[in-house]
């Protein structure tokens, strides 16, 4: 009896407050309630890409800059403009051979975009084959670079492009500042030589830091040598073109001199006689009439030159540089002409 009560006692709870261990026990092996987890929204972070990235300083790259820029002009714009260029540039030699200034055409932008289509060839082909040689002398030297790393025929061969570049700009200082300007400009040799020598010093310096694994020039320096010398292949392609452009106008000029026998013969028929009727004309005087009381000279052998702005440019069939000259006329009421084809 005494131990049925001893053992009731024993399991009851121990006046101390203490818990029991094997209740401490249950309830640390209990799963923890879970606690609401609040999901944030995901933010993508803002990728850039290489050619996006602020430079040095937080400056744009070039090729940021140039896309910025064709942007905004726009190629079509472009395009035009240059094409009106050289058409004005070719026009205005072609008819200065006869000694036509060619404000006093007054050509359209329309005319001038149809004769600069015979003029942007050149130019075009000429750009398009500097880019092939371009493309091919970098082919060869990247070859040699990755075939012979450290070589030091690579360090001759980046200092000879140097030193090649360093010779024409030489050549274009010259052509530009102690060279007979009129000289330089048909021999062609100065602008090429703008064009192409700072670009081959820059190249140099490159082939020579690729060649020793580290650039010569800090990232800032080597973007504002680009962008310098990428300006002066522009200046002197644009100029070598326009001397292009020039020369071909003065063969157009030539060729026109040329077949001016076979070109359509130009009767005149005026109110008032000329005066110092070029070589090769005939004059001759008209019978008034009721209809045509005021027509009383007429001019036969004339070529027609150019009509433009009201006015008729008129020359002689035998026409020749230095010797003969042009009839301007105003193509109003007091003139009228007729046209007769030759064989």
């Amino acid at each position: 009896m005494t131990s049925d009560v001893e053992q009731a006692d024993a399991r009851k709870p121990q006046p101390t407050g203490e818990e029991p261990a094997s209740r401490r026990t249950a309830r640390a092996t209990e799963p923890a309630p879970e606690q609401p987890v609040e999901e944030a929204t995901p933010r993508r972070p803002a990728v850039r890409t290489a050619s996006e990235q602020p430079a040095d300083g937080g400056q744009e790259p070039i090729s940021a800059r140039m896309r910025q820029f064709a942007e905004a002009v726009g190629p079509t714009t472009l395009a035009t403009a240059v094409l009106i260029y050289f058409g004005y540039v070719a026009t205005r030699a072609r008819f200065d051979y006869f000694g036509v200034s060619l404000e006093m055409a007054e050509l359209s932008n329309q005319s001038l975009l149809l004769y600069g289509l015979e003029v942007v060839y050149v130019p075009a082909a000429l750009m398009c084959l500097g880019a092939l040689l371009v493309i091919a002398v970098h082919a060869a030297v990247s070859r040699q670079l990755a075939r012979r790393p450290g070589d030091p025929l690579n360090t001759f061969m980046a200092a000879g492009i140097a030193l090649v570049g360093v010779l024409l700009v030489a050549r274009a200082l010259i052509g530009m500042f102690l060279q007979d300007a009129q000289t330089s400009v048909v021999i062609g040799t100065t602008p090429l030589a703008l064009a192409s020598g700072p670009a081959a010093l820059a190249y140099g310096i490159h082939v020579h830091g690729r060649n020793r694994g580290r650039p010569l020039l800090s990232p800032r320096l080597a973007r504002n040598g680009v962008l310098s010398v990428a300006g002066l292949a522009v200046a002197g392609l644009f100029w070598a073109s326009t001397t292009v452009a020039w020369a071909y106008g003065i063969g157009l000029g030539e060729q026109d001199a040329a077949e001016l026998p076979q070109r359509a013969e130009v009767v005149i028929d005026v109110k008032q006689e000329l005066h110092d009727v070029p070589s090769g004309i005939t004059h001759t005087r008209l019978r008034t009439t009721g209809k045509d009381p005021g027509y009383e000279h007429r001019y036969r052998g004339f070529r027609l030159l150019l009509a433009s702005g009201g006015r008729l440019f008129l020359v002689n069939p035998r026409w020749r540089l230095g010797r003969d000259q042009t009839i301007v006329l105003p193509y109003d009421n007091g003139v009228r002409i007729r046209l007769i084809s030759q064989p």
